[in-house]
């Protein structure tokens, strides 16, 4: 997805890139959000976004910027199992992904699956697009589990 060594700098410098190549205005907050989603490169509850933001990101401007970045496709909201609000980055660069969720702490993991996997799976939507006369737009496979820490 991104390079696990991208400095603070480069995380900055990439967060505005977002912005600017989707002609959103640079804002404080906006840059905010991305640098912390592009640091910790991994589905975050809103609740963890703003103690990353230690202070400097109110919930109702979350939300704001969020339902923004959504409009653009910048950002992905995932729901968990217990209905808990999971943002991350959208695809930025065609990265798909799938979810695991920890159902003792909540904790999500992204995953990949091998591109063989992903290949028949998207044959078998094909077969239920056919079937059931409908478009599929996107799929998401998610696991449920335990983590190691549980």
């Amino acid at each position: 997805m991104y390079n696990v060594y991208m400095t603070n700098e480069d995380i900055k410098f990439k967060s505005k890139q977002i912005l600017f190549d989707n002609n959103i205005p640079l804002s404080k907050p906006r840059l905010l959000l991305l640098e912390i989603l592009l640091k910790n490169r991994a589905p975050l509850k809103i609740e963890e976004i703003i103690k990353l933001s230690k202070g400097k990101l109110a919930i109702s401007s979350l939300y704001r910027i969020i339902n923004n970045l959504k409009n653009f496709n910048i950002i992905n909201e995932i729901k968990t199992p217990d209905n808990t609000k999971v943002i991350e980055l959208s695809s930025l660069e065609d990265d798909h992904h799938h979810h695991i969720f920890c159902e003792s702490c909540g904790a999500v993991y992204d995953f990949d699956i091998n591109d063989q996997i992903e290949d028949e799976l998207e044959k078998e939507i094909l077969k239920v697009e056919e079937k059931y006369n409908i478009k599929v737009n996107s799929h998401n496979l998610e696991f449920l589990g335990f983590c190691n820490k549980c």
